[in-house]
């Protein structure tokens, strides 16, 4: 309804319509009005991936940066896992007859989390040490960035080499060749798997 030269905002009969939407009628009994664009491809959302810098879109393969995040962290909460599940039963062999539950309790909690400590420190640091041995190999071999099985096992003889040196040279070479097989049979069992359930790690 117009009063003079104001308009009022709830009147629907001075409003024009918007010109880029138009109705479109839904099935009966919905109740819901549904308004699209008439120009769709607009608001269409775009499937490729999207990229701050050229950079990242010639690379192929983590950076060491996320290996190192990939590794260590997934390593860590394998050990801690592991260690949990080691105090378990070490708090179960010592458990005495007569004990109370809440010192049963008190064990289990103290071994599981002094075991589980000590697995997933030792796992993040052959972790870190693999990630940092797998990017100098990458770098050495004329900067490729790809993953193959050369440079996981080569990183794998290099940090099973460095994580035993203090063992002496051979208990260096042992960790070495150990380390080399390793890491190949995950490269060989592991890649196929992750790239079916997680084809976002860029591996």
């Amino acid at each position: 309804m117009s009063r003079g030269n104001l308009v009022d905002p709830r009147d629907d009969t001075t409003r024009q319509p918007d010109p880029g939407r138009r109705y479109i009628p839904m099935p009966e009994n919905s109740g819901l009005l549904a308004f699209r664009p008439m120009y769709p491809g607009i608001y269409d959302i775009p499937s490729t991936p999207e990229l701050l810098f050229e950079e990242e879109a010639l690379q192929e393969g983590r950076t060491w940066g996320e290996d190192l995040t990939l590794y260590t962290g997934a390593s860590y909460l394998a050990g801690a896992t592991a260690g949990a599940v080691a105090g378990l039963r070490r708090a179960a062999v010592e458990a005495e007859r007569g004990e109370s539950l809440k010192l049963r309790f008190s064990r289990v909690l103290n071994n599981c989390g002094s075991a589980g400590r000590a697995y997933g420190n030792r796992l993040g640091v052959i972790a870190m040490l693999f990630s940092a041995t797998k990017s100098g190999v990458r770098e050495c071999r004329s900067g490729s960035r790809a993953d193959d099985w050369i440079n996981t096992a080569a990183a794998g003889i290099a940090t099973g080499a460095l994580y035993r040196m203090p063992g002496g040279p051979r208990s260096a070479i042992v960790g070495g060749i150990f380390g080399g097989i390793l890491a190949g049979a995950g490269f060989v069992a592991g890649r196929p798997l992750l790239k079916k359930f997680a084809p976002n790690l860029g591996i």
